[in-house]
């Protein structure tokens, strides 16, 4: 601190300094003075800018200062996060090999059941066919005696009526 002497006064440097701008301050027109006091303002808000800025620097930078101490915890969360998808993933395969598992499962008794039932309509119709085979065949016996009963008659009435015609022979 430095003390100057001024009109038989000692004071500090900082006193004289204020008390000379005061002096110089009573001299200015009030136009000059609204003007000192736009540019003392617009000063005053270029700091304070400013400062928002150098906090807003500083918070950032606590930021990344805290970020950077987290990395390690966030390798870990990234780790258990990966490690949880897999045992998602692990659990999701396995439920699928289960649900082919059941459905082939699924599909062979449904083959076996629909090999059944195809052997069964299969004898079935076999069994008909055997049936309507015989009732064919005792159909076609039947006709061919029919039909030698009727050629029997044919001839019968043939032979009456030449013996109608032409009277009997013996």
């Amino acid at each position: 601190m430095m003390v100057c002497y001024h009109n038989g006064i000692v004071m500090t440097s900082c006193e004289r300094d204020r008390l000379m701008v005061g002096k110089e301050l009573k001299r200015l027109s009030r136009r000059e003075l609204v003007d000192i006091i736009y540019q003392l303002k617009k000063n005053e808000q270029e700091k304070l800018e400013q400062i928002a800025a150098l906090e807003e620097e500083l918070r950032d930078r606590r930021i990344r200062i805290s970020v950077a101490g987290s990395i390690a915890e966030a390798a870990i969360d990234i780790t258990n996060v990966f490690s949880a998808a897999q045992s998602a993933a692990d659990r999701y395969l396995h439920e699928i090999e289960r649900m082919k598992e059941d459905t082939e499962a699924q599909c062979a008794r449904k083959i076996e059941e629909t090999d059944r039932k195809v052997a069964e309509i299969l004898q079935n119709s076999e069994k008909k066919y055997d049936e309507l085979e015989a009732r064919c065949e005792r159909g076609r016996r039947k006709w061919e005696q029919l039909r030698a009963e009727i050629q029997k008659l044919e001839e019968e009435k043939m032979r009456l009526e030449r013996e109608m015609r032409y009277g009997k022979k013996n």
